[in-house]
């Protein structure tokens, strides 16, 4: 009888991964007295969001945990689409580089925006949309674990699931960067100065120091 030696790849790692995230979002839930669908409401009407710019208790637990899950799974799913794309293996190291690239770009993000508005004195603004925005992260970081669960053992990462997901990812971004800058029109548009500031701290800054990092 011959032996046949099957070789069975398992990407324990990132089962690990997205079950981290499923416990970080209920340990959030579990000490903040709103419930995610508060949080998911911010999709239709503004209460949570007034609430949780009001530092209102529990609120910033809930925020911060979905952001970080938010982080993850943007990271994971970037690396696995563009680790398909290149048709190279998965690997746990390669993964943890492409977490610390987002992170830090996602904090270079904030942290610019923040030296533009204390310098230009519209640091108030720039906290509200902020906020704003880091809520929209919050929200879609739900959206992303459940894209990320279908795309990887649902499809096992097939090149075209990928790119659909990737359109629909790129879609739902470039919609709520509209539904920010529609928001806060009166404030961003009340002068010229200010929304030119806006999109300088938020928007083109951070990928300018990204090309230029790549272009080194």
């Amino acid at each position: 009888m011959d032996i046949e030696l099957r070789h069975i790849e398992l990407n324990d790692w990132i089962s690990i991964t997205l079950l981290f995230c499923v416990m970080m979002l209920a340990v959030a839930k579990w000490f903040s007295k709103f419930h995610i669908t508060d949080l998911l409401s911010a999709y239709f009407k503004s209460r949570f969001i007034k609430l949780s710019r009001n530092r209102e208790e529990g609120s910033s637990v809930l925020i911060t945990g979905s952001v970080i899950v938010y982080t993850i799974n943007v990271a994971l799913f970037i690396y696995i689409y563009y680790k398909k794309e290149q048709q190279l293996p998965i690997a746990l190291n390669g993964y943890l580089l492409c977490l610390t690239f987002v992170s830090v770009f996602l904090l270079t993000q904030h942290f610019i925006g923040k030296l533009i508005a204390t310098l230009c004195n519209f640091e108030e603004l720039l906290n509200t949309i902020d906020h704003h925005r880091n809520i929209y992260r919050a929200m879609f970081a739900y959206a992303l674990l459940i894209i990320n669960c279908i795309v990887i053992y649902l499809y096992n990462m097939n090149e075209m699931a990928l790119l659909t997901a990737l359109i629909f990812i790129g879609f739902m971004l470039f919609i709520y960067h509209l539904i920010l800058i529609y928001t806060y029109r009166s404030l961003l548009f009340s002068t010229h100065l200010y929304f030119i500031l806006y999109l300088c701290a938020l928007e083109i800054t951070p990928y300018l120091l990204l090309y230029k990092y790549f272009m080194l």
